[in-house]
C-alpha cells in the first residue's frame, strides 16, 4: 500500500523559540506590503502576476523580485495568493497559485507567529502568502529576495510549503512528470549572499520517496535560517530526482511565509555606509545614479554580468530592452527596460 506522511511542523521544541518577542525581529507581514496586493476571485492569484510594470513585491524591509510575460501568460520569480483551494486539480495550472496547507500563516497581536497546542503555525484561508515559479530557463537566479533599505540582515528562519500542483505531481504525475517512486526527492536550496558575495545555503526537503512511502511538506515547515549568517540577498533553487534533457520534470513551484531576519550585528561605520548606499534608475532616461559605492554592475536576466561602472551616473540606453539587475555595494534593483 502507497502511504503518505505529511511533515506539518518543525518540532515544539524549536518553533516557538525562534519567534521570541524581540523588537529587533522583523517578520514578514503581506498586510503591511506597499505594493497594491488585489487577488483574482476565482483562482486567489494576485492580479498584478501578469503584469510587466509590476517588478516585485514589497513589504517592510523585504523585496521579492517578480518577472512576467505577459502577452505569454508567463511569469517566474515570487508572485503572490491568497488562495486556499488544495484539492486534486483537474487542470493543474490553476492550482500553481494555491498550497496544501489551505492558506497562509496567521500572526499574534505582537507581530509573533500563532501557534496552536501542537507547536504549528495557525493558518487562516484569509491570509495571503507567496508563491514562487522557480524557471531555469529564465535566469541563473530566478528567485530573489532583497532588501529594499540596502542594509545587510540576518534570516531567523522561514516557512515553506508544497505548492498544490507539484504535490499532486510527487503523488500521481502528470502530464510532464511521472510519480515519485523509491529514491526520488525534491529539494529547496536557500541561498544566502553576503556582502563579499559568497554564499552559504540551507537544503530543505520539500518531498522525498522510499520504502514505498512519500514524505511530502504539506504543512508549513520551518526551516531555520541561522547558518546563512548576514546577507543582503537571499535567492532560492529547487532540483528533482525527476530530470530529463530538458532539465527538471517535476513543476518547481514552492510557497513561503512569514519569513524573519533581524538587522545585522556590526560597526557603527558599517552601518551608517549601508544607510548611505542607495541605487535609483530614471526610466525615462534609461539612467542609473549610485550613492556611496565604488561602482556599480548590471546583470541581466540569465545572471550574467553585462556592464560595469565606476560613475555616479550611467546610461542603460545602449542595452537591449529586458529585465536588469542593478547592484551596488548592498544595494540593488530590478529594472525593466
Amino acid at each position: 500500500m502507497r502511504k503518505i506522511f505529511l511533515s506539518i511542523a518543525a518540532a515544539v521544541a524549536v518553533a516557538p523559540c525562534a519567534y521570541a518577542a524581540e523588537q529587533s525581529t522583523i517578520i514578514l507581514d503581506l498586510s503591511k506590503s506597499t505594493t497594491e496586493l488585489t487577488f483574482n476571485a476565482g483562482n486567489g492569484s494576485w492580479t498584478g502576476t501578469y503584469d510587466d510594470d509590476a517588478e516585485s513585491i514589497e513589504s517592510q524591509c523585504f523585496s521579492f523580485q517578480h518577472f512576467s510575460f505577459g502577452e505569454w501568460n508567463t511569469w517566474w520569480g515570487f508572485t503572490a495568493s491568497n488562495s486556499a483551494d488544495n484539492k486534486q486539480p483537474t487542470n493543474t495550472l490553476t492550482h500553481q497559485w494555491s498550497n496544501m496547507a489551505a492558506g497562509g500563516i496567521l500572526l499574534n497581536e505582537d507581530g509573533t507567529v500563532k501557534l496552536d497546542d501542537f507547536g504549528a503555525p495557525v493558518v487562516s484561508k484569509d491570509m495571503p502568502y507567496l508563491v514562487a515559479f522557480y524557471s531555469q530557463s529564465m535566469s541563473a537566479r530566478p528567485v530573489v529576495m532583497t532588501f529594499n533599505d540596502g542594509k545587510l540582515y540576518e534570516p531567523q528562519s522561514v516557512y515553506v510549503n508544497l505548492n498544490s500542483y507539484t504535490f499532486y505531481s510527487l503523488m500521481f504525475g502528470d502530464g510532464f512528470a511521472r510519480a515519485f517512486t523509491n529514491g526520488d526527492k525534491f529539494t529547496l536550496t536557500i541561498h544566502g549572499v553576503a556582502a563579499d558575495e559568497t554564499e552559504k545555503t540551507v537544503e530543505v526537503s520539500l518531498g522525498s520517496f522510499s520504502n514505498g512511502d512519500l514524505t511530502a511538506a504539506k504543512g508549513w515547515k520551518y526551516v531555520d535560517l541561522t547558518a546563512l549568517g548576514a546577507v543582503n540577498e537571499l535567492y532560492f533553487s529547487l532540483s528533482s530526482t525527476d530530470s530529463g534533457p530538458y532539465g527538471a520534470n517535476t513543476p518547481f513551484y514552492f510557497c513561503i511565509d512569514k519569513l524573519a531576519v533581524t538587522p545585522a550585528a556590526g560597526s557603527a561605520a558599517g552601518m551608517m555606509a549601508a544607510d548611505q548606499t542607495s541605487v535609483t534608475y530614471d526610466r525615462d532616461s534609461k539612467t542609473v545614479s549610485v550613492n556611496g559605492a565604488d561602482f556599480a554592475a548590471v546583470y541581466d536576466s540569465l545572471g550574467a554580468k553585462v556592464f560595469q561602472s565606476d560613475d555616479k551616473t550611467f546610461s542603460l540606453a545602449s542595452l537591449p530592452a529586458g529585465v536588469y539587475v542593478v547592484k551596488a555595494g548592498n544595494s540593488s534593483i530590478k529594472i525593466a527596460r
